[in-house]
Order: C-alpha cells, then sequence, then structure tokens
C-alpha cells in the first residue's frame, strides 16, 4: 500500500522591520514606499530569470541573479530570504548542482510568502 505524505511549509519568514523603519528615517515615508515597490518589482523580475537561467544550467547567470536577489531583499529586511539565495549563489559556485537545484526550489518556495510579509508590513505600518 502507498502512503501519500502531504508535507507542509513551516519554515518561518525571517524579516527585519528595522530595515523598513531604518529606510524610512533615511530617506522619507514616500521614497522608501517607492524602493519598497521597486524592490518587490526586482525580487519577482529575477526570481523568472533564475528560474530560466537554472532550467537551462547557466550557471554564471544563475550565480549572478542569486547575489542581486540577495543584495535587494537584505534592503528592505527579508533576511531570511537573502540568506538562502546566498546559500545559492555559493552552491553554483561550487559546482554542485544537486544542491543548488535544491536550494533554488527552496528560495522559490519562500518568494511568495516572504513578498507577502514585507507588503503586510509595509501596509500596517503606512496606517
Amino acid at each position: 500500500m502507498n502512503k501519500v505524505l502531504n508535507i507542509i511549509n513551516k519554515e518561518k519568514i525571517l524579516f527585519d522591520p528595522a530595515s523598513i523603519a531604518t529606510l524610512r528615517r533615511s530617506r522619507g515615508e514616500e521614497r522608501a514606499r517607492e524602493i519598497i515597490e521597486e524592490v518587490i518589482f526586482h525580487l519577482t523580475d529575477r526570481l523568472g530569470l533564475l528560474n530560466q537561467a537554472m532550467t537551462a544550467g547557466d550557471r554564471p547567470l544563475a550565480r549572478a541573479l542569486a547575489g542581486r536577489l540577495a543584495a535587494a531583499s537584505e534592503q528592505v529586511g527579508l533576511v531570511g530570504f537573502a540568506r538562502v539565495a546566498r546559500d545559492l549563489g555559493a552552491c553554483l559556485a561550487r559546482g554542485d548542482a544537486a544542491a543548488a537545484a535544491a536550494v533554488a526550489a527552496r528560495l522559490d518556495r519562500m518568494a511568495d510568502r516572504s513578498i507577502c510579509r514585507l507588503l503586510d508590513h509595509a501596509d500596517r505600518s503606512a496606517l
């Protein structure tokens, strides 16, 4: 008898709200909101490009995109997402295809929840 297991992703999204507060203090409310919007666009765009690069086996491009994702996400407090993006870059640098595929899949799973967490915090703090 085969059993089907339903695995629920319970990984916490590590988020540092102090990054948003610092951004607001240094750039002002309106510019901080614009930066958050730009980062969200950047993350979604680069994730799509990263998936394409991984599928095509373009390790140098995938590594560069992982670095850009890490830098952008760290700017707005998505520290867990940034860490996983850096881990992906390290796997790609080592040429470990199996680990890179696993970490890329993890990054992909984290993406929506991370962006939603950022949006929730940005919307809540704008009130």
